[in-house]
This record gives C-alpha cells, structure tokens and sequence, in this order.
C-alpha cells in the first residue's frame, strides 16, 4: 500500500434526517465480495429473508439514529405474542431470586443508552453488504438495578438469558450467556422502550437485553428469565454457533464472538452541488473515533473525512457519557471523480486509543464472525 495523503479541506455541515431520506440523486454502492456480488441485489435479498435476515434499507442508512421502520432483522425463532398483564421476568440464582412485573420493571430507576446494535455475521464474505447494523436510542432499567433489587448477585459470576419464543417440542426459547465483568463493562440494561416508545413487538416487546458494545446476539429479545451462574453458559449458541476459531502456537482454537471490533463502512452516495458526497459510520471498540480515511481509488490514496461524534449529531443528547460510549460517530467527505466510470472506495476508521482498522482479514481467525476489515465498495459514475 503506498503513503496515505490525506485532504483537509473543510466541508458543510452534515445534512439532516430528511436531506438522507430524500436524495434527489443517488449512486449504488456496490459489494465487491458476498452473495449480492454473485447472485445480484434482489435475489440476495430474497435468500436472506428465508432465513429472516433483513438488512436496514438504504432510505434509513444515514440517519443518526435508525427508525424503528428501517430496523434490521435476525430471528431465530417466531415473534411470541405476550400479554403484558400475565408477563413476568424471572430472575434465578442470585442472593434472593425473584419476579418482576412489566409495572414494576417501569417503576425502577430507568438507564438511557444511544447504542450501535450489530448482527455479529454483519459484512461477512457470505454476506458482502452491511446492512445488519443500526442505532437506537434505548431505555430501561440496568442489569444492575434489577440485581440490587435481588440483593444482588450472590455467588453468581455469569448469567443465562431466556428468551420468550419457543418453538416446541423441537427446540426451547432462544438463550444465550454472558459473565458478570461482560455486563458490567458494557453497562447492561433491560430495554423497555426504543426510540422513545415501548418496544415493538419484532423488536422484543415487552422487554428485551440490551449489552451495548457486544454483537446483538447477546441482546436477547422477549426476556422471560435470567439465570445466574457460577459458570460460563454453555448453551448451543454460545458453543456452538457464534463462535470463530483463533490460531493460538500454531493450534485452530474456539472463540465465542463478543466485542464488536473497530470498524467502518460508507453507507450512501448522495449527489451534493457538481459533485457526490459519501457518508458512512465509524463504530466498535468503545473509544471515541478519531479519524476516518476515506479512499477513491482502491487504497492508494486516503483522505480525510469530517467526522461528527454523537454529542454533535444527536438534538439532545444524554448528559451521561456513559450513555454514548457505545453510540456510532457519522462522518462525510466530497467525491469529485475526475471523469466517468468505476471507482472502488473504502473507509478506515481510527480510535482515539490508536487502534486502526485493519485493510485485510486477519490471517489468524477463521469464522463468519467480528469481521472488521476494510468494506470495499464499487461505485459507477455515469456521465454528466
């Protein structure tokens, strides 16, 4: 790869919610890897939603915080329909176990997160696009209220988290573990609204985890009961499913997905005075980003793009920063291709702790899952 340059020259400021969703003019940005490079656009789709796969729509992939309508979608089992008089969270294994009612989860203290939720195979080389990832603005009472309020803990170090959709006799509702530490670093909450209205029912209604910083398949939905442990969960999805294997002195070795890795994608070409203008999202890690590099030409030249941090993009945002440590930063910069024709863009992201995000896959893990790397993408210009 040859030296980065990078071009500083300011741009205006970050269009708004309706500018993104009405673009008069807009170019495609292209997968170079994956099924929709393969078997084209809509026939991906159309795979994808067999298997409930439904990525966020290209109308919402810019907004600062995604609309309930342009949610992804990843099920494993069918949408429960729950009455929220009868409903009850259960909470097992701690100092003094006890239920909750959906009345008296709403009468706890409530924890505000504006949080990235991200599919853990999101941009995998089966998948190509980036379409499983989104932003909300999240609400509930943290893991931690709820424990206190059962005397806390006890001798649990890990807990099991028991989803409401069963698909019997096949298979039991979906679950999935975490450690107390995971919890805690992530500050944990149990979601009771989103984007500032009780939780949908695709969505996980009445209450769902919510884990900011770790993939979403620990954010499980139609929470029934959580289980404390004195072990890590070993359950089938845990083990089994969301798992990468990692060389280790030259050995292949399991490794459960967790922490959603430092990465960035360009999401939208939207047409901007004589020109084009890119915009994308940085996320993972848990630091603030403090750069992102921008290529027209496959990686031989960088530039840098603006960069706007939640407390900048949001209208109001939460006072504690806590509540964002997780939250995407958005970030833009001008296209002025030189003549028609196909150009191939990425974008690379940097923390402020100075971790970058890598050009390739690392040769060391093996899996579907935490892909990081550079998302490359083709774009066709056409004559003005």
């Amino acid at each position: 790869m040859t030296t980065a340059t990078h071009d500083s020259s300011p741009a205006a400021p970050h269009p708004g919610r309706t500018t993104l969703a009405r673009a008069r003019k807009e170019l495609r940005l292209e997968p170079v890897e994956g099924l929709p490079r393969l078997v084209g656009r809509t026939l991906h789709r159309l795979l994808f939603r067999t298997i409930s796969m439904i990525e966020q729509p290209i109308e919402t992939f810019g907004e600062p915080v995604t609309p309930t309508r342009g949610w992804f979608r990843r099920d494993r089992h069918r949408h429960p329909r729950i009455d929220p008089t009868d409903y009850r969270l259960r909470i097992e294994g701690v100092a003094a176990p006890r239920s909750f009612t959906l009345d008296e989860l709403r009468a706890l203290p409530a924890t505000t997160r504006v949080t990235v939720m991200e599919c853990a195979g999101n941009g995998n080389h089966w998948m190509g696009s980036c379409g499983l990832v989104a932003q909300g603005v999240f609400r509930g009472p943290s893991l931690a209220t709820l424990l206190d309020a059962c005397g806390g803990p006890g001798a649990a170090t890990h807990f099991a988290f028991h989803g409401l959709d069963p698909m019997r006799p096949l298979r039991p509702g979906y679950h999935y573990g975490l450690s107390l530490d995971e919890l805690t670093r992530a500050g944990a909450i149990v979601a009771l609204e989103m984007n500032g209205t009780p939780l949908p029912r695709a969505r996980g209604y009445p209450a769902r985890l919510l884990v900011p910083g770790i993939y979403s398949m620990s954010h499980v939905k139609w929470l029934g009961r959580i289980e404390g442990l004195t072990r890590p969960h070993r359950g089938f999805w845990n083990r089994h499913v969301f798992v990468n294997k990692r060389r280790r002195a030259g050995r292949w070795q399991k490794e459960e997905a967790r922490w959603i890795g430092l990465k960035s994608a360009l999401t939208r070409c939207l047409a901007h005075g004589d020109g084009w203008m890119l915009h994308g999202f940085a996320w993972g890690g848990g630091a603030p980003v403090d750069r992102v590099d921008v290529t027209f030409d496959g990686g031989e030249t960088w530039h840098a793009a603006e960069v706007l941090g939640p407390t900048t993009y949001l209208d109001d945002p939460p006072a504690d920063p806590e509540a964002l440590r997780y939250a995407w930063w958005m970030f833009r910069i001008p296209f002025h291709p030189p003549a028609p024709g196909r150009y191939r863009l990425g974008s690379r992201a940097v923390a402020a702790d100075g971790r970058v995000q890598p050009l390739e896959p690392d040769p060391d893990v093996r899996g579907h899952f935490d892909v990081v790397h550079v998302k490359w993408r083709d774009v066709t210009v056409p004559p003005t």
